[in-house]
């Protein structure tokens, strides 16, 4: 089983100092999305994610903004545990496939999955490619 298994794909820490924007609340999980995304959105994104068994017994922080492009993106926070190691091939196909159903079933439209730190900073992976 990888590290990534999607029950267990993140661990999910508060940034610091990065805008936040408005929150909704599903039991572990703080999904914030800033004023380019709607509330409807986080809320759809909010069940989803519970719905699906994304939600653990920690605490979650996602954050749900749009890019340059105005594409959707979705912000997990990785355990810093993580942060030096390369994803496998396993383990991009699997956040692309989350991207894909996210789009369909939330969304209905592009979406991307961004790794980051507990800042919101993206993580630089050489091989990164979760589109």
């Amino acid at each position: 089983m990888h590290r990534w298994t999607i029950g267990l794909l993140l661990s999910f820490l508060i940034g610091c100092g990065m805008p936040m924007g408005n929150r909704v609340d599903s039991k572990n999980l703080k999904v914030y999305y800033l004023e380019n995304v709607s509330q409807q959105k986080a809320i759809a994104f909010a069940t989803y994610w519970r719905d699906h068994g994304f939600v653990g017994e920690k605490e979650q922080v996602v954050q749900l903004s749009r890019n340059e492009a105005r594409v959707l993106e979705v912000k997990l926070i990785e355990d810093d545990i993580y942060h030096l190691e390369v994803l496998e091939v396993q383990e991009i196909a699997l956040l692309q496939q989350l991207a894909r159903e996210l789009k369909e079933a939330v969304f209905e439209e592009e979406v991307i999955i961004v790794i980051t730190d507990n800042t919101l900073r993206p993580i630089e992976r050489s091989n990164d490619v979760l589109e």
